[in-house]
């Protein structure tokens, strides 16, 4: 782990002089017309030093809570989804091996479920018994959201699944799903 620190601390000494537009091979200034000198790219440099420092200071570890969900769009173009008809929560699996966990809260199916009854795709039902449970709705079917019987310890019951088009409309929509 030390090492690693090391390598953290040398990554970040090489981010900040990037950041500070030097070139850290050669020590000297790029030009005005070098893609460092481009303030986006300076930000970036930036950000990444204090992402950087938190790291060694202990700042990212397992116990830090992150609220927000961020996702690129390149981890979004690296979101495999599992084949066929599936419910949320493997959804949820999928884009979450996707995302840096270390700057992005996790999706749960719980989130989505939330995220597509507010947005007006799922309903929420009561049971006979008193108890609340997410199901289609009329215009479900049109965003790719179905239900199938499943069985569970003996136990039936009716899961809500996405197919190929239930699937692309969470993960283009993720943010706004996720924003609760």
């Amino acid at each position: 782990m030390i090492r690693d620190i090391d390598k953290i601390g040398k990554a970040k000494e090489i981010i900040q002089k990037l950041a500070n537009g030097i070139d850290p091979t050669t020590g000297g200034e790029v030009g005005d017309d070098h893609i460092l000198s481009d303030p986006r790219i300076i930000r970036m440099f930036f950000f990444v030093s204090e992402v950087l420092d938190n790291v060694i200071r202990g700042d990212y570890s397992k116990d830090t809570k992150i609220t927000e969900f961020a996702i690129t769009p390149e981890q979004k173009e690296d979101v495999v989804f599992t084949d066929g008809d599936i419910g949320v929560n493997e959804i949820a699996k999928c884009i979450n091996k996707s995302i840096n966990p270390l700057v992005s809260r996790k999706v749960s199916g719980m989130l989505i479920n939330k995220g597509l009854k507010r947005m007006g795709i799922l309903t929420e039902t009561e049971t006979y018994d008193g108890k609340k449970r997410t199901t289609i709705n009329d215009i479900s079917q049109d965003y790719g959201f179905t239900e199938i019987k499943r069985n569970f310890d003996g136990r039936e019951y009716m899961q809500v699944v996405a197919n190929d088009m239930g699937k692309k409309f969470v993960l283009d929509n993720i943010e706004e799903i996720m924003d609760n």
